[in-house]
């Protein structure tokens, strides 16, 4: 408990400090927080669900970064695994009168595994991937997994996870990643990582349940193995943005691809489109689905903040000082101010001025807080109640007048283009980097 009120504090100093957003401060306090004081495993809190689980199991079997001998950073890591993606849906269901949307901004979003596999391949090590389709069976094989490799990467519904206390309105669509450590059968718990500032207990049950409830996913684990051995930290970083540039270009849906960016500014007004936000997200319950969706996706929904761009520009800033490469340093520049006009991006969907918007701007971040702190279900589902309270209101009486949101649907698409035309830009940069 001092750990964590001790982390809290120096989150919270920084804010106050710098003006920074929970998400921001708490990346880069991150980045200096070693890795928690724990007998036969080592945890890290961390900012993107992938990434964070997949630095515990390397540092786990003792495999570092070969220039500084520490175990690979987040930023590091999360730049080796592919770097950053894209994507954005609108989803609309007719029936039920509820709209949401997402965006995404990892590599490789939409395969976990596909990500995890791809990434220790570079790294040299060996992906072992369990499946199974019962209960029993996928607790079995969890404690086989632990007996033989130590901590290893569970595939959850991130709404079923006790201690998230997500609203049921979620339940099987909330796509997500934890650390399995250890577990305690006197007291039938697992002990779990989950980005958090320290290891949290859940109940056995509960994580079963979580494991079970995406049919699809087959209560996946992962876990690695893998010798010491010597790493080329050029060719580990080179081939994270080969990666990078072919999932930004070169996939099966254009939706996966930087191009959805445009598609989504074209939509957000003057379209025709069945998915035009004019129609999909009419003023009320739909319309605050989808801004506030904008800003927790960006935000604070595995991110670091900024949509991962700032965790990428930190990735080729660790990069350049390791490598002497002045050209990476060129590159995370292009992405820290993208990573800025994202944020801003979310602010302009929930402007402060707006009473409703910010508070649920504060809301969203209070619950991140306390997710990352661990903290009790009942304080988290206390502020998702609050979450909920005001979609009510806003579905009751939206807080902008019609001319407001056309104003505000033309503001946000202005942004929207100009980060398609920002990322395309970094984009060359990227690929100026990997010319032979």
């Amino acid at each position: 408990m001092t750990q964590r009120k001790h982390f809290k504090q120096l989150v919270r100093t920084r804010m106050e400090k710098t003006g920074e957003s929970y998400a921001t401060a708490r990346r880069i306090v991150l980045r200096h927080a070693p890795a928690g004081d724990r007998k036969a495993i080592r945890h890290f809190a961390g900012n993107i669900p992938a990434t964070t689980a997949l630095r515990i199991l390397l540092t786990q079997f003792g495999i570092r970064n070969p220039i500084t001998m520490a175990p690979f950073t987040e930023e590091m890591l999360f730049g080796i695994a592919g770097g950053i993606g894209a994507g954005a849906f609108s989803f609309l269901y007719e029936k039920e009168n509820f709209a949401c949307f997402f965006i995404a901004g990892r590599h490789m979003w939409m395969d976990d595994e596909v990500y995890l596999k791809e990434a220790c391949q570079r790294l040299g090590v060996e992906a072992v991937v369990k499946e199974s389709t019962a209960a029993k069976a996928a607790e079995k094989q969890l404690r086989e997994t632990l007996d033989e490799f130590g901590a290893c990467i569970a595939w959850v519904d991130a709404a079923t996870l006790p201690h998230r206390a997500m609203p049921a309105m979620w339940s099987g669509g909330g796509y997500h990643l934890v650390t399995a450590y250890r577990i305690d059968d006197e007291s039938g718990t697992v002990l779990i990582g989950d980005l958090t500032d320290e290891p949290i207990a859940i109940s056995m049950k509960g994580l079963t349940a979580a494991r079970m409830r995406i049919k699809k996913q087959k209560n996946r684990l992962l876990a690695v193995r893998g010798e010491k051995g010597d790493r080329d930290l050029g060719k580990l970083v080179r081939s994270g943005i080969e990666a990078c540039i072919r999932g930004l270009t070169r996939q099966r849906m254009k939706n996966f691809t930087i191009d959805a960016l445009q598609e989504w500014a074209d939509r957000l007004h003057g379209s025709k489109d069945k998915q035009s936000w004019e129609r999909v997200f009419t003023p009320g319950k739909r319309l605050w689905q989808g801004l506030t969706s904008i800003y927790d996706y960006i935000e604070h929904y595995g991110t670091g903040g900024g949509l991962c761009r700032p965790m990428f520009a930190d990735s080729l800033n660790e990069a350049a000082d390791a490598l002497n490469d002045p050209r990476l340093s060129e590159a995370a520049s292009r992405y820290e101010e993208l990573g800025r006009a994202w944020s801003e991006l979310a602010k302009a969907a929930l402007h402060p001025g707006v009473p409703l918007f910010r508070k649920a701007r504060e809301l969203f971040a209070e619950k991140a807080e306390l997710l990352a702190a661990g903290a009790p279900a009942d304080e988290v589902r206390g502020v998702w109640t609050q979450i909920g309270k005001l979609a009510d209101q806003a579905a009751e009486c939206f807080p902008l007048s019609d001319k407001q949101v056309v104003n505000l649907r033309i503001e946000l698409q202005q942004k929207v283009r100009a980060l398609y035309e920002g990322e395309r830009a970094a984009l060359e940069t990227l690929r100026r980097l990997v010319v032979a």
